[in-house]
């Protein structure tokens, strides 16, 4: 096997979640070529790999607002852009139709998640091989099952995001350092109460320490906003992109968020990190793979803000326990 294409279009946890499987891959098989197609506001993350031999951007979400016939000419597009080149396999991650189509445009075995794992079960139809994972394992653990399984290679070590692997001892936090809040997240019942961000921004604040809020939409700018409002080291970052950003946020000293694209992308990086999850099951995606990380909460229970900032407060002394 020479070259194989994955599939992992969306959202921007799960194309974090999906980035060992190219550590894996390489493991297994040192000489081959990975090519990724994903939605293009995500290339980033995915260029940022250095195991990635070329990306493929798509923009389904932009195209299907287009009506039918745009949709066609650019899945067309997309296959004659992939037309010269031949894959040993097509690898869909995602197991949903529409990943199951665009993988369509691509020369090779499609390969993907059986009818019992997809997302979407008709997925799986169109699928020459299928495999799964164990229904108990992380987000991320069943990305790396489901590529082994229909690779029929064994998965060795934890998982490695981007080219290195995270230090055993969790740095202590100096006076002043900085501390990132990612409060942003396009669902409500992710988002963590805006007095709440306020007070444990206060708290930090009256410590000495500087609180940066980053931001992606105008939405997401006026509550970064109504949480710095007249507290003392607390800034509102400018707009950036997500190339930008990841590079910026890899000199925070501490971060603290909600279950979003943004904190897995932290927690890939092994940043001191406490993840707050209320709305979905941290057992299944808790940044466990972080030595440096605390997760608070769970389905049905909000974290109070002195649980975080004692969880914070731990990892600023260099000490997670």
């Amino acid at each position: 096997m020479k070259r194989i294409l994955i599939v992992k279009t969306t959202s921007m946890g799960d194309v974090i979640h999906a980035l060992p499987v190219l550590h894996d891959l390489k493991h297994h098989n040192p000489g081959l070529a990975i090519d990724w197609m994903v939605e293009a506001p995500f290339a980033d993350l995915v260029k940022a790999n250095s195991l990635v031999h070329r990306v493929v951007p798509v923009q389904l979400r932009v195209w299907r607002k287009q009506g039918l016939k745009h949709l066609w000419q650019q899945w067309k597009a997309l296959r004659s852009s992939l037309a010269d080149t031949d894959y040993d396999a097509v690898i869909d991650l995602q197991g949903l139709l529409k990943s199951a189509l665009l993988a369509c445009a691509a020369n090779g075995p499609r390969m993907g998640p059986g009818f019992g794992y997809a997302k979407e079960g008709l997925a799986a139809l169109f699928y020459s091989r299928r495999a799964g994972w164990d229904p108990q394992a992380h987000a991320v653990e069943r990305l790396r099952e489901l590529a082994a399984g229909l690779l029929n290679y064994r998965l060795q070590g934890p998982p490695v995001f981007y080219s290195s692997r995270p230090g055993k001892q969790v740095p202590a936090i100096p006076k002043a350092g900085e501390i990132w809040f990612l409060h942003a997240t396009a669902r409500d019942e992710k988002k963590w109460p805006l007095v709440q961000w306020r007070e444990l921004a206060h708290r930090f604040s009256d410590l000495g320490y500087r609180i940066y809020l980053p931001w992606g939409s105008a939405a997401e700018e006026l509550q970064a906003q109504a949480i710095a409002e007249r507290i003392d080291h607390v800034e509102v970052l400018p707009r950036m992109n997500l190339a930008q950003l990841s590079e910026r946020m890899q000199q925070a000293h501490l971060v603290i968020g909600v279950d979003t694209g943004l904190t897995h992308l932290a927690a890939a990086h092994y940043l001191p990190l406490v993840a707050l999850f209320f709305a979905t099951p941290a057992w299944r995606f808790a940044p466990r793979f972080n030595p440096h990380a605390i997760s608070l909460g769970d389905v049905g229970r909000v974290p109070a803000v002195g649980e975080v900032f004692e969880a914070a407060s731990r990892l600023i002394r260099g000490n997670k326990l």
